[in-house]
């Protein structure tokens, strides 16, 4: 009898180390850890607001008068862009440059059908992804100088202010421990001293078709660039302001601005 109590004793120990190693593996950890372990201490980045970047539109130029200045220097007309006969590509008709206004008439296709255009007279490359990237330049907001871009994602791009004079740097590099100063000549891409920032460029025709709402507003027709989207739903749509009070609040002027104000008022 003794014997059998032993065996039977044996085959619940032997049963305890498996359902003890089962429960370990179904909740990652080890039923006999001691509750006063310490926890993991890791030195995670505090989490950081940054300023929105400072965005200048950049100077229009005016195509009739670049004529009139080509044709005084040169002392003839500058003709319009004859195509190719045997090219298939041609530039819509309702297509302008960005920069000047200038017509299709004045517009090269540069590429042969695969997307980017020419203006004959002020020079400007673009194509229809970067057509309103053209519209505003993008500024660190603690040093007024330009960011440059340094990746570009599926959905978005990522600025860096490149400036060892920028005040955000200085700060940064001053306010680091002995320690942080140690592993940051070792391993900078750990710490975030520059400002950075993302601009994001959705794709809007998917979203329509997902969209359990039908709506009368088609926001992959409209042409305006993506901050000032941003900035109309932000004031019209979020704070509730007023047509009106929206358009002076948001400092908008131009056509392409008012159109996508209406767009957005729908």
């Amino acid at each position: 009898m003794n014997k059998i109590i032993t065996i039977l004793f044996s085959y619940i120990q032997l049963q305890q180390r498996i359902i003890v190693y089962l429960i370990g593996s179904l909740i990652g950890k080890h039923i006999t850890r001691k509750i006063y372990d310490e926890p993991i201490n890791k030195p995670y980045r505090k989490l950081q607001v940054d300023k929105l970047p400072i965005i200048e539109t950049l100077e229009k130029l005016d195509f009739k008068q670049l004529l009139i200045d080509y044709e005084t220097t040169k002392g003839k007309p500058l003709k319009p862009v004859k195509p190719h006969k045997n090219s298939n590509a041609r530039v819509p008709n309702t297509l302008t440059c960005p920069k000047c206004g200038a017509p299709h008439n004045y517009l090269y296709d540069n590429t042969g059908g695969r997307g980017q255009f020419k203006c004959k007279i002020c020079g400007c490359l673009f194509n229809f992804k970067n057509y309103y990237s053209k519209a505003a330049i993008l500024k660190c907001p603690y040093c007024s100088r330009l960011l440059t871009k340094k990746k570009e994602r599926k959905d978005f791009h990522i600025f860096k202010c490149i400036n060892d004079h920028c005040s955000l740097y200085l700060h940064n590099l001053a306010t680091m421990s002995k320690s942080d100063k140690e592993c940051f000549k070792v391993a900078p891409h750990e710490f975030k001293v520059r400002y950075i920032h993302r601009q994001f460029n959705f794709d809007f025709k998917p979203l329509s078709k997902t969209s359990p709402v039908v709506s009368n507003v088609d926001l992959s027709r409209i042409y305006a660039p993506t901050h000032t989207l941003s900035l109309i739903l932000t004031y019209h749509v979020n704070f509730g302001l007023s047509f009106y009070t929206t358009l002076q609040a948001s400092k908008l002027s131009s056509s392409s601005h008012l159109v996508a104000l209406i767009w957005a008022s729908r």
